[in-house]
């Protein structure tokens, strides 16, 4: 049976730092605070539209309260005229209830009506009344024999005491009779004031304020009157709900909103810093395993990169130092293996090219003397001994030079420096150069009393080197110059001879070991090629310099820098 494949809808994978950040701060910052934001701004909203409530309920008792208040008053001040009317003839009652009427502010009217007890008129029977068609209110004050005091209160009157000690010019409130006739208003509005007609209740319990609607966070609040069938309602406007409810609501949510970028920039801006230096970290490790060595790992760092990168990076750093610091001395000692080998290479061809034709010579002169089967005459013995010796000096001075490397590279060369006299020391020199009689040479030192600080047979075996190689090298026919100058505290022998051109590249090489202008298979002349390479390493030593100069022309310039000498 084959077996079923499971399809593999989703494959986990280890998360990475920046995306266990951005994980993290999700799950523990920004969805807590969404969360935390929708619960205040619900709880607020909750809040205030309750306390808008409470506001409605406070100023519908506060009605209630005047417009028991205003008839309370009312009564006292028919009261107060019923008494004092008692007191005045019948000719002047009238009179006096006119000139009071016409100079009160509360009464539009006071006349004495009379009724019998069986027909009482609405207004009496029930008074204080507040008429619904008129929207007068009505006080009645019994002066006996069927008479009564009857005033009519001004509506501008009414209307002040219904709403007094109330400054709103926004929320709405509505006085009814008890058979929905609107009495007084404040702030009134058709539109609403039919929606709210259309829900009132039909039975509420005197005394109570009650909520009705169905309009969110706009309560709207009914009291009906206990001593009276009068109906209170106090609605809240849209506007009131928009600027007390909503607004905030809008501000707490742009204040989460601001939170919550701010939130998520910050963690943005600290993610960013984190994955740059984290992917610094891995191109170190990465240039690490690829061998580059000198690759250091540079952070971006702020006030947001963590110690422990630092720390990281700095130890990094440190191994890296380290490793490419011991990578370097392992090149530099394989380095200095090739040349040790290339040296040994080199020194076994020169041994072994150099040193046979003087020994050949040497072995076959010396072989021919000993043998007794011959006759030699004196000629040609000294002719044989001369050979002999001249290969036995050049062979030492192979041998000298080859013993004299060691020193000049361990820096252990061993100096007498004195004030040496440099014409004294070339007329030397020229005397033991071999073959120097075949070129002309112009000695323009010879006169000249110049000394230079330096050890003289160091000196003369540098002369002795430079102009054999001039004498060596030398175009056949061309003379040799030498001159001196001395400037400050500084002698520059010079030495101008005409060869064959050499590049700068191949200039700067000739003071290396074992390099010959000729190789192995084009070879005519002999030397070891360690020559300029000795000079300039005595030179050195003797605090002096050597440089080489070839033109176009073949004319070639030897300088020799030492330091000026006085005479003892």
């Amino acid at each position: 049976m084959k077996r079923r494949r499971r399809l593999k809808i989703f494959k986990p994978h280890r998360l990475k730092i920046v995306e266990q950040v951005i994980v993290v701060a999700l799950f523990s910052i920004i969805i807590p605070l969404i969360v935390t934001g929708i619960i205040v701004n619900n709880i607020n909203r909750q809040a205030l539209t309750r306390e808008l409530g409470k506001l409605n309920q406070n100023l519908a008792e506060t009605v209630d309260e005047n417009i028991y208040g205003m008839y309370e008053s009312d009564n006292a001040k028919i009261k107060d005229i019923a008494v004092f009317i008692k007191y005045l003839n019948n000719d002047n009652i009238d009179k006096y209830l006119t000139s009071v009427s016409k100079n009160s502010n509360v009464f539009s009217s006071l006349k004495i009506e009379k009724h019998s007890k069986n027909n009482l008129p609405i207004y009496i029977k029930n008074a204080p009344y507040l008429n619904p068609e008129t929207r007068e209110v009505t006080v009645v004050e019994p002066l006996g024999n069927d008479k009564f005091l009857v005033g009519i209160m001004k509506n501008d009157y009414t209307l002040q005491q219904v709403f007094k000690n109330i400054n709103d010019n926004i929320r709405q409130i509505f006085v009814l009779s008890e058979s929905g006739k609107l009495l007084f208003s404040l702030n009134y509005n058709d539109k609403d004031f039919q929606e709210i007609y259309n829900i009132l209740p039909d039975n509420v319990a005197p005394g109570i304020s009650a909520y009705i609607g169905e309009k969110e966070n706009q309560p709207v609040v009914y009291r009906k009157m206990q001593w009276s069938g009068i109906v209170i309602i106090v609605n809240t406007p849209e506007v009131i709900v928009e600027n007390s409810v909503y607004t905030p609501a809008w501000k707490i949510f742009i204040a989460m909103l601001v939170s919550s970028i701010a939130s998520i920039l910050f963690i943005s801006l600290y993610v960013y810093y984190l994955y740059i230096n984290i992917r610094q970290l891995f191109k170190g490790i990465i240039a690490l395993t690829k061998g580059n060595y000198s690759r250091k790992i540079r952070l971006l760092k702020n006030i947001l990169t963590p110690y422990e990168i630092v720390f990281l990076a700095n130890e990094f750093n440190k191994a890296a130092d380290e490793i490419n610091l011991s990578y370097s001395k392992l090149a530099q000692q394989n380095k200095e293996l090739e040349i040790m080998d290339k040296f040994r290479s080199n020194l076994i061809d020169t041994v072994s090219h150099e040193f046979r034709t003087p020994l050949t010579s040497i072995q076959g002169y010396t072989s021919r003397l000993m043998r007794h089967d011959i006759k030699i005459d004196e000629a040609t013995l000294n002719k044989s001994l001369k050979i002999i010796k001249r290969q036995s000096e050049r062979l030492s001075r192979m041998v000298e030079d080859l013993l004299v490397i060691p020193d000049i590279e361990g820096s252990k060369i061993a100096l007498n420096k004195e004030p040496v006299n440099v014409a004294d020391a070339l007329e030397i020199t020229l005397l033991s150069v071999k073959n120097i009689e075949n070129r002309e040479v112009i000695n323009n030192a010879s006169d000249k009393e110049i000394y230079v600080y330096a050890d003289k047979d160091r000196f003369e075996q540098i002369l002795i080197n430079l102009i054999e190689n001039a004498n060596k090298y030398g175009i056949e026919g061309t003379p040799l110059t030498i001159d001196m100058i001395k400037v400050k505290n500084k002698v520059t022998i010079i030495m101008k001879n005409y060869a064959e051109y050499i590049d700068k590249n191949t200039v700067k090489k000739l003071f290396e070991k074992f390099v010959r202008l000729d190789d192995q298979t084009t070879r005519t002349t002999r030397g070891t090629g360690l020559g300029l390479y000795i000079v300039k390493g005595l030179l050195q030593a003797m605090n002096g310099n050597i440089f080489i100069k070839s033109t176009q022309n073949n004319e070639f310039y030897t300088y020799v820098v030492l330091p000026a000498g006085e005479e003892e």
